[in-house]
């Protein structure tokens, strides 16, 4: 009897060892990574010290861990996940008599104070008329559940895509961007029983597109570009003309003048810089000329395109016995 009493005290002696030697290495290595997240982010590696701060603390949860790991997610600027994990801290020291344990209580909780203020906040609304049976609300790959519905919850700056869904109704989603601090968003859930009904509605859509929906003044304000454009042809070879005319009138002056030789090469001068000012606006004024016949003709063939395209693509002309219509079947 006492044989068997030793041999199972030796046995369950024996069964121990492995998870000792299995704890202390994890022990051990995450003292390393935590002194290696110290390391990284001295030297500005944030993203590789929060990492190695996220493994210190997955192999030996500790609060020094967390209040390291909230500091670097602070500095990425992720601050819900950082204030969280103060927060975290703060209840893991809340009732710690030591000296040591009260002063990481108090860093976590004024870290925690001064971070709150400066957390983005998400509102997912979902009105009354909108809450149908089997209602599913899905943050990005997270599914919210109803209790958190309607309230200003705290999320790292980013865009999310909200998607709502419910059993023999249609899905909806969109898409929402957060600032990485102090931003408030609220996406509101519609009646998803109502979607079928939207969506037969009329759509808008982009210019480019057979049928494309244009605004109501587009093609109004686009038929007077070639009237506009022919005004000031005319008015520019008016003032050519002009210009023409009073270089000729001042040319005629030079010929007159015969007793002040200074005079009659001023007034030369001046005849033909008028004479080639007048060619310079004639030249632009003949050139807005032939735009305003290029707009024209370019807009009475959008014209004809389009009420082609309003009759199905089919051309009707005049034939002996009444109208041929031509186009393809």
């Amino acid at each position: 009897m006492i044989i068997t009493r030793a041999v199972v005290v030796i046995l369950l002696v024996v069964g121990t060892v492995p998870t000792l030697v299995r704890a202390q290495p994890a022990g051990a290595q995450a003292e390393v990574l935590f002194r290696e997240g110290r390391a990284l982010m001295t030297a500005g590696k944030i993203a590789e010290a929060c990492a190695a701060f996220e493994q210190s603390q997955k192999l030996d949860p500790a609060p020094t861990t967390l209040i390291n790991l909230a500091g670097c997610r602070e500095k990425l600027g992720q601050l819900a996940s950082a204030w969280g994990l103060f927060l975290e801290a703060e209840r893991q020291t809340r009732s710690a008599s030591d000296d040591v344990a009260q002063q990481l209580n108090k860093v976590a909780r004024e870290r925690a104070a001064k971070l709150e203020p400066r957390v983005p906040k998400l509102t997912i609304s979902v009105p009354d008329q909108s809450k149908i049976d089997g209602l599913e609300i899905v943050r990005d790959k997270e599914s919210i559940p109803a209790v958190m519905w309607n309230r200003a919850l705290p999320v790292d700056g980013g865009t999310y895509t909200i998607t709502a869904r419910a059993p023999g109704a249609n899905e909806w989603s969109t898409r929402v961007t957060l600032a990485s601090e102090a931003d408030t968003k609220t996406v509101d859930i519609p009646d998803l029983r109502n979607l079928q009904q939207d969506l037969g509605q009329p759509q808008t859509v982009s210019a480019g597109i057979a049928g494309a929906a244009k605004p109501p003044d587009a093609g109004r304000r686009g038929s007077f570009a070639p009237i506009v454009v022919g005004a000031g042809a005319v008015v520019l070879l008016g003032g050519a003309l002009g210009l023409s005319l009073w270089g000729d009138s001042t040319y005629d002056k030079a010929k007159a003048e015969m007793t002040d030789q200074a005079r009659r090469d001023s007034l030369f001068d001046s005849a033909n810089r008028k004479r080639y000012a007048a060619e310079g606006v004639a030249i632009a004024g003949v050139g807005c000329a032939g735009v305003a016949v290029w707009l024209y003709l370019r807009q009475r063939g959008a014209r004809a395109e389009t009420a082609s395209a309003r009759t199905g693509g089919l051309m009707f002309t005049p034939t002996a016995s009444g109208i041929g219509v031509v186009g393809r079947f």
